[in-house]
């Protein structure tokens, strides 16, 4: 009886032996996911920094509207590119619900992280930015089409974003200084990025006051200067410490070297503001201003602002080249990331920047080089897109 009990305990040993070696060599085992694995859990990686995807494709939407030159179908492509970026912004919103539904202590952190290593509280900008695109692209490709509804909408929109971005600034600020030990070694150009929604505010409220009656618009344009002009101090302050970083320490590694361009939109878009609300001074300025009539007002102040925005442009582009450069001695080296957003936004200030040059200087050849930075922009888009998708894919997105 032992004989034959220890040889059926054998046999059972050696069946389960080969169950677990079955077990190990089977697709689904511990060493690869299963297929119910995927999904929740990868919710987690849906952060902040994502957004900076809809930054750069509603940014182009809106250049493709304004740019000077336009051929049969361009404002089409450009409302594709919208619808693109609706349907995008709605995924990321989504899935960043979901993570937050699924992973609750992750909202706090994804704000407020003492810990220098954890950046993601610096990209919530990017949400507000990419926010602000839409509203403009709203008032850009949607009023025209649709009707009065939509001009209230645009004005509702608008002011609910600046309380939004303006109370989110002053708190976001505030956690960095008080919770965090910040060492300029480490600096990016991300710090800039809390900051971010309200140096595109001008320039919205420069377009959705085209729309609007003079009693609505007018506390819009106002808003939007003192808007920009926050944001620009802001960023003055920042340029600094980057200035710094840069003579002091090493330039940021090869691979997030693409986001040194983020510095190129603060100058850039605070160019498109001035000029912009500068054109649009007579419908935003009070009436009467100063006890004259607006127009007489508006006409001085365009001038400032496009020979305040002229002496700015230049700088954007400083930035640009600089960056250009350093990017292009290790370019062997860059690998798909998020940071390669930072090809598209930024330079799609600096191309509206150069936009607003074009008109107020009434130059064939800015306008001309306007449409190659256009081209340039579109081409770029497409193709950080397809890598980036084809490193999703592959699963080597750095």
């Amino acid at each position: 009886m032992r004989g034959s009990t220890a040889s059926v305990e054998d046999g059972d040993l050696t069946e389960r032996r080969t169950s677990i070696r079955r077990t190990s060599e089977s697709p689904e085992s511990n060493n690869e996911p299963k297929r119910s694995d995927y999904g929740f859990h990868s919710f987690r990686d849906f952060t902040w920094h994502q957004f900076t995807g809809t930054m750069s494709t509603g940014s182009l939407a809106v250049v493709l509207f304004q740019t000077p030159y336009k051929f049969p179908g361009l404002v089409t492509a450009g409302k594709v590119i919208f619808i693109i970026d609706l349907v995008f912004f709605a995924i990321l919103c989504v899935c960043t619900a979901l993570r937050f539904y699924i992973h609750p202590k992750l909202i706090v952190k994804s704000v407020y992280d003492s810990h220098q290593s954890h950046d993601e509280p610096f990209y919530l900008g990017a949400f507000g930015v990419s926010t602000a695109l839409i509203l403009q692209n709203m008032s850009l490709y949607g009023i025209p089409a649709t009707g009065p509804w939509l001009v209230k909408t645009c004005e509702v929109l608008f002011w609910i974003y600046f309380a939004c971005v303006l109370l989110a600034a002053v708190l976001q600020y505030q956690t960095l200084f008080v919770t965090r030990n910040f060492d300029l070694d480490s600096m990016t150009p991300a710090w800039l990025l809390p900051i971010y929604p309200l140096l595109v505010t001008g320039s919205m409220a420069a377009i959705i006051v085209q729309h609007q009656p003079h009693a609505s618009a007018s506390p819009i344009w106002i808003c939007g200067v003192t808007a920009q002009g926050l944001g620009w101090m802001v960023t003055i302050l920042m340029y600094g410490m980057w200035a710094i970083r840069l003579l002091t320490s090493e330039v940021p590694a090869p691979p997030m070297r693409p986001s040194m361009y983020v510095a190129v939109g603060p100058t850039a878009y605070t160019v498109t503001a001035i000029m912009a609300l500068g054109s649009s001074a007579s419908k935003g300025l009070p009436d009467p201003f100063l006890g004259e009539p607006p127009q007489a007002a508006a006409r001085t102040l365009y001038v400032v602002a496009v020979v305040t925005g002229t002496f700015l442009w230049l700088f954007a582009f400083w930035f640009f080249a600089l960056t250009t450069v350093l990017v292009a001695l290790h370019g062997k080296q860059l690998t798909p990331n998020y940071t390669w957003w930072s090809f598209i936004f930024p330079n799609a200030g600096l191309t509206l920047a150069t936009i607003q040059m074009g008109k107020a200087y009434d130059s064939p050849a800015v306008n001309y080089l306007c449409s190659v930075m256009t081209a340039a922009l579109f081409l770029g888009w497409l193709f950080v897109s397809a890598s980036l998708l084809n490193a999703v894919r592959k699963g080597r997105l750095g």
